[in-house]
């Protein structure tokens, strides 16, 4: 898996150069492939590489798409074939997954969440709003964790490296160690009451200093599916497997020809 992090000034002050090279070397372990860093003022980005497709050697990250949205993924995109014939401006199969993320929200903001199948964790920066999101796929196979104080919010796809960095003095969350002992704890907390993580299915929106959870993505349990005989649900099992395995099957050759 590639690396992320950022932190995001709520009062202008510029990012301290020292602090962004600790939060690159921080991460660093996670991507041998490279990276790069965006910079403005008071906003800053990290990406650390970890090549596994061919499409992703073409990518350059942190990304800014034609409207200036600055984006860190890490991720896999399962259904690129399936965006890039609903989407227009150029792409290819050869577009990079990130470049196919951007232009889908570009297209539909933050509801083209539902559309990603894949793993996937995503940074988005909206300079002209002053917004940050954060979102991660449905079932948070990748991870976002941040922290918000009141002059700033940090994040960090690595959770050591996020509190390390911050150097303050952290309360162990009850909440999340009692739920960790009865294998169940709840997916937005972390070992740490101050820091939190980007639950699955949902995405944060930080703006004017403050946080907020919305939902993109929902299990139904009224969705039924009910057919007349035994045969018909083995054939609706026969094509998602099917499916399944096309997908997986697709992600090895990118992978053994990257």
């Amino acid at each position: 898996m590639s690396a992320q992090a950022g932190i995001c000034y709520f009062d202008g002050r510029a990012v301290d150069p020292v602090l962004l090279a600790g939060t690159a070397d921080a991460i660093a372990q996670y991507g041998p492939d490279g990276g790069g860093q965006y910079v403005s003022d008071s906003v800053a980005m990290v990406y650390r590489a970890f090549h596994t497709t061919k499409e992703s050697r073409l990518e350059t990250q942190p990304y800014i798409s034609p409207r200036g949205y600055v984006m860190t993924w890490d991720g896999r995109l399962d259904n690129r074939g399936e965006l890039t014939g609903l989407l227009c401006g150029g792409l290819t199969q050869e577009s990079t997954d990130l470049a196919i993320v951007a232009a889908a929200f570009e297209e539909w903001d933050t509801k083209c969440f539902r559309l990603l199948v894949g793993d996937w964790a995503l940074s988005i920066w909206k300079p002209d709003l002053r917004e940050l999101i954060f979102a991660v796929d449905y079932m948070a196979i990748r991870h976002i964790f941040y922290y918000l104080k009141k002059d700033c919010v940090r994040w960090s796809t690595d959770l050591a490296a996020l509190v390390l960095l911050s150097r303050d003095r952290f309360q162990l969350d009850d909440e999340y160690i009692a739920g960790y002992f009865a294998n169940d704890p709840d997916a937005h907390l972390t070992p740490y009451r101050e820091i939190r993580e980007v639950p699955p299915g949902q995405f944060i929106r930080v703006s004017n200093g403050r946080a907020s959870l919305e939902r993109f993505w929902r299990f139904s349990t009224r969705s039924r599916i009910r057919y007349k005989t035994d045969a018909d649900y083995e054939d609706h099992f026969r094509q998602v497997f099917r499916q399944s395995v096309r997908a997986g099957c697709a992600q090895t050759r990118r992978f053994l020809q990257s």
